[in-house]
């Protein structure tokens, strides 16, 4: 076969996408680490093993990736077989993914993590053999792998790999094949397959529609495809070949003076031209592409970049190109503006949002002060409210104290009809620290209850219990198959609206008295916090009727209009380990609105404060039964583990009943929501009339309603 002693790259080089390829790997000197004693000497991987003997060893294997051998495949671009042979030499293999460490999958499956099975690092290229350490993971998941591999069970070894320059060498006679040097090429992952990758069928194939042109992938490609360059090598015309003149040096002239020495010399002259004129291709191109990325990336068109690479642009051409779409880009914009002027905040925005810093930091040590905030921070509320008249060209020289509160609670800037300027700087405030005390008070019912959407307005929403789908019935060979129906039921509720107003006043303002009216904001966030509380417990201790006429909790058989079976009285219902298996084994037996089984199991046991140590006992994870016949499995850990949840609020109706709730994620018990805009509670102000002043109205729009029986029981104790 001859080759020519250059190549064009400018002038023959064609632009494809290609997928990833593979070929088959070997492995080899499978060795597996054995822990060691802590302090000994050893190599890193070993001393890691040695921090936890009780981890399985380190198992570890040498990869013989490429070999530069020569694989049959066939180019659907063409519709032709040819040869493909991987250069394996320095310049030729990019081994950055390898040196960072590249997955070893299990048959090439990246789309989980559960899939890595060990990494690939350490490539060398060496004596035209690329190599490569592989390490298994130690996770239990993938021990089954390992021993397979230890003991020949899994033997193939497949490489995916990337080509990003291909030199396309003709053939000597036509009944031969192409031979497509890889001159640039990147190994991307290494895996475990039990039958080596044919990745023939996917070379220039796509699950979308390509371009016969240039391989050009369109939008819909399925295969993640990357950049080829091929460089097409011409044919030179075969000199005749006589008996005593082998064919591969029929490029070679004739001179019969020259020794065999000197013609092997010449052969190897003319190969390091080749490679170097290859490499030098493969270099420009790259160095093309790159920049005709970072022009596309600068000026924000990074679409362009696919296109222009794969055309053979050059770089001028591209920056043409890129300076054409954006003249188009402007145009269908209405021109190109050199200006844009936005106005993100102003003097004013910035003054008060420095002045609002200073006064939560006063009523809330732990609050942060910038630099346009410190300037206010020691300034009483009289001197801020002189600082904002001014800085609005009001003039306040000669005003006592008491005209000065007036103008300070009273002044509106333009456009603003009902709330002064300082009262929406203290609304501020205000709304800050009602949501920390909002939050810093947790009610214990959001443990155990299902937070639902939030209410689009005051209309009663109903909430729908769909049941099971019909049992599966018998059918005969040639018999028809029967209709069956889905029962259904409701909940209905809706939000209510609960508030307070408080003042701050004239006299507030002058005594500069703003730790009071931080105490009043901060009392309703936890007043609010706490009404959640009431109005959630409030459900199972009123023990209301729902939709079907049954009280939420009764001992009512199921099967009887309105009955629930979810009540335990009487002496066995003391909170004991006991009364607790009953009260499972009721929960469990419940059944849904077409009578299926629904074997729900309790996750939270809710007691009053007079059972709290009871409760924790029964479901201390420190609990140890003394025989097989006192083991608690209601133990932190146990099978059917509760999570107890003391609530004092309990204890004003009854100091020995207690439920059980199951997991509002697998079945409703009680729901709760806010209406939607005002997730807790809010502050709005306005001047007072009834009081000198400004009033602050708090809301809480909240509403919660038990949504399932099933999913709870009560137990009223002895």
């Amino acid at each position: 076969m001859t080759t020519p002693n250059t190549v064009g790259p400018a002038a023959n080089a064609r632009h494809a996408a290609l997928p990833l390829a593979g070929r088959l790997m070997e492995l080899r000197d499978f060795v597996r680490l054995a822990p060691v004693h802590p302090g000994a000497t050893s190599s890193g991987l070993a001393t890691r093993a040695a921090e936890d003997p009780a981890q399985p060893p380190i198992a570890q294997a040498k990869l013989v990736f490429s070999a530069g051998a020569s694989v049959r495949r066939y180019d659907y671009m063409r519709e032709r077989y040819y040869n493909e042979v991987l250069v394996v030499e320095d310049g030729a293999i990019r081994l950055d993914r390898l040196n960072r460490g590249a997955p070893l999958l299990n048959s090439h499956n990246s789309r989980d993590l559960e899939s890595v099975l060990g990494v690939v690092e350490s490539p060398m290229v060496s004596n035209g053999l690329g190599t490569c350490d592989a390490t298994f993971s130690r996770r239990e998941s993938v021990s089954g792998y390992v021993q397979d591999v230890a003991d020949g069970v899994i033997r193939n070894v497949s490489v995916g790999y990337a080509r990003h320059a291909i030199q396309m060498v003709p053939p000597e006679n036509e009944q031969a094949l192409w031979t497509y040097r890889v001159i640039d090429w990147e190994p991307m992952e290494v895996s475990l397959v039990p039958i080596p990758a044919d990745m023939d069928s996917q070379v220039m194939r796509s699950a979308g529609n390509s371009d016969p042109a240039t391989g050009a992938v369109y939008a819909d490609e399925a295969v993640r495809t990357f950049a080829c360059e091929f460089f097409e090598a011409p044919a030179i015309e075969p000199a005749p070949v006589t008996r005593n003149q082998p064919r591969a040096d029929a490029h070679l002239p004739k001179d019969p003076t020259m020794t065999e020495a000197e013609l092997q010399a010449q052969r190897e002259q003319e190969a390091a031209a080749r490679n170097a004129a290859v490499q030098q291709a493969a270099a420009e191109a790259s160095a093309r592409a790159a920049s005709i990325v970072d022009l596309c990336a600068r000026h924000r068109l990074p679409q362009l970049a696919t296109g222009l690479i794969s055309g053979g642009k050059t770089v001028d051409e591209a920056r043409t190109a890129i300076l054409d779409e954006l003249a188009r880009s402007d145009t269908a914009a209405g021109g190109h503006l050199n200006v844009r002027v936005q106005t993100v905040t102003d003097e004013t925005d910035t003054r008060m949002a420095g002045i609002t810093e200073a006064i939560t930091s006063r009523v809330d040590a732990k609050a942060k002060l910038t630099d346009n905030g410190r300037q206010y921070r020691g300034m009483s509320l009289m001197e801020i409210g002189r600082d904002m008249l001014e800085s609005r060209g009001v003039n306040t020289r000669g005003l006592d104290r008491m005209q000065l509160a007036t103008q300070v609670l009273t002044f509106r800037s333009p456009g603003m009809h009902t709330t002064s300027d300082f009262g929406s700087l203290l609304a501020n405030v205000a709304n800050k620290r009602l949501r920390n005390g909002y939050e810093e008070n947790r009610p214990s019912y959001r443990m155990w209850a299902r937070r639902a959407p939030n209410a689009p307005d005051f209309k009663t929403m109903t909430v729908a219990q769909l049941g099971a789908a019909p049992d599966l019935l018998q059918t005969n060979e040639h018999g028809e198959f029967t209709y069956g129906a889905m029962t259904d039921g409701k909940e209905t509720y809706g939000v209510t609206t609960y508030g307070r107003i408080v003042s701050l006043s004239r006299q507030a303002l002058i005594n500069d008295d703003l730790r009071a009216f931080d105490r009043l904001i901060t009392a309703f966030g936890n007043s609010a916090a706490r009404l959640e509380n009431r109005t959630v417990y409030g459900i199972l201790t009123t023990n209301a009727a729902m939709n079907d006429t049954g009280a939420l909790f009764n001992a009512t058989a199921v099967t009887t209009a309105g009955g629930h079976a979810n009540l335990t009285s009487g002496a066995p219902s003391a909170l004991q380990a006991s009364a607790l298996v009953t009260s499972r084994a009721a929960m469990r037996k419940q059944k849904g609105l077409q009578s299926e089984e629904l074997n729900i199991a309790p996750a939270f046991l809710i007691v009053p404060a007079e059972l709290e140590q009871t409760a924790y006992q029964l479901t201390s994870s420190q609990y140890v039964p003394a025989t097989t016949s006192t083991i608690n499995e209601f133990r932190a850990g146990g099978r059917t583990a509760l999570e107890p949840i003391v609530e004092s609020i309990l204890s004003a109706n009854s100091a020995t009943a207690w439920y059980l709730a199951a997991d509002s994620a697998s079945v409703d018990t009680v729901e709760y929501c806010y209406l939607d805009g005002a997730e807790g509670p809010v502050i709005e102000s306005e001047m007072g009339f009834e009081v000198d002043g400004l009033s602050y109205k708090c809301r809480l729009d909240f509403a919660a309603k038990a949504i399932d029986w099933r999913g709870m029981h009560k137990s009223a104790g002895a």
